[in-house]
């Protein structure tokens, strides 16, 4: 009995220890969790600030690509300035277009940080998008003809009326199918239009380098393509299918790719609901 008192009051020493040890340990990690909390917040607040800061920056560059911008527009349909001498028009020329694709440039970066941060405003207004993809696909057979891709558009006949901004889902369109050629060096870009029940589809196929599987799970996010794909348009920012898809479910849509693997081209889809 003696024996059976002397285990009992060891055991229980020895739970008391280990509750004390157990104890510790749980202030440890509240301490430790409390400290992350902290750190977290103030990663936050740093995040916040630079962001912050870019988008200034951004707004500055903007500012003077600009003016810029209007400064070589005067100089070439200004007249009052006197003949431009000839050896001096392409110069000119160039000038005005590097700026305009700076503020272009700088200006989808801006956009794409309103629309992730829910603060970009859009005027929604009846629109028919028949009209819309007509205009922006014929905008671009120039540039993918140029390449010597065979160029398709087809609208199928139907009704097309949605609610939506105008510029935005223009933007949107003329993103994807800009995309769809960037990445097609040969073969042909198919762009079609249909009612599928109570929605609006656009399907653009293309003969591209395709996309991987890895790829195609971030391809709507920021700097969604691989570093491949970065060598063959150099001019891109990145941003360009975050924004597409921004805009698309800021209008009730989805949008989405399907690609059988690299090198087998790839087909985008943009759909958008009829109202």
């Amino acid at each position: 009995m003696a024996d059976d008192n002397a285990n009992a009051q060891i055991s229980s020493e020895e739970y008391k220890k280990v509750t004390e040890e157990l104890y510790k340990q749980n202030l440890e990690v509240v301490k430790l969790y409390k400290k992350v909390e902290e750190l977290n917040h103030e990663l936050e607040l740093a995040n916040e600030g630079q962001a912050q800061l870019i988008h200034f920056i951004n707004h500055q560059i903007k500012g003077y690509l600009s003016k810029a911008r209007n400064i070589f527009s005067e100089l070439l349909t200004d007249s009052s300035y006197g003949p431009i001498p000839e050896p001096a028009k392409p110069m000119l020329d160039e000038g005005f277009k590097e700026v305009t694709d700076g503020v272009d440039f700088v200006q989808q970066i801006l956009r794409a940080s309103d629309i992730e941060k829910g603060t970009y405003t859009y005027n929604m207004q009846p629109l028919n998008m028949k009209e819309v993809v007509e205009s922006e696909a014929e905008g671009k057979r120039e540039s993918a003809e140029g390449k010597g891709l065979k160029y398709e558009i087809n609208v199928k006949d139907g009704d097309y009326h949605t609610k939506a901004d105008i510029n935005q889902i223009r933007e949107a369109v003329k993103n994807l199918i800009d995309n769809s050629i960037s990445y097609t060096q040969q073969g042909d870009i198919k762009i079609q239009l249909a009612r599928d029940n109570n929605k609006i589809l656009l399907k653009i196929e293309d003969t591209g380098i395709g996309l991987s599987s890895e790829v195609k799970a971030k391809l709507f996010t920021k700097g969604g393509r691989d570093k491949e794909s970065a060598k063959i348009n150099i001019n891109s920012t990145g941003f360009g299918l975050s924004i597409v898809k921004g805009i698309v479910e800021a209008h009730k849509g989805r949008v989405w790719a399907e690609s059988l693997g690299p090198g087998k081209g790839s087909t985008f889809y943009l759909e958008l609901p009829v109202v």
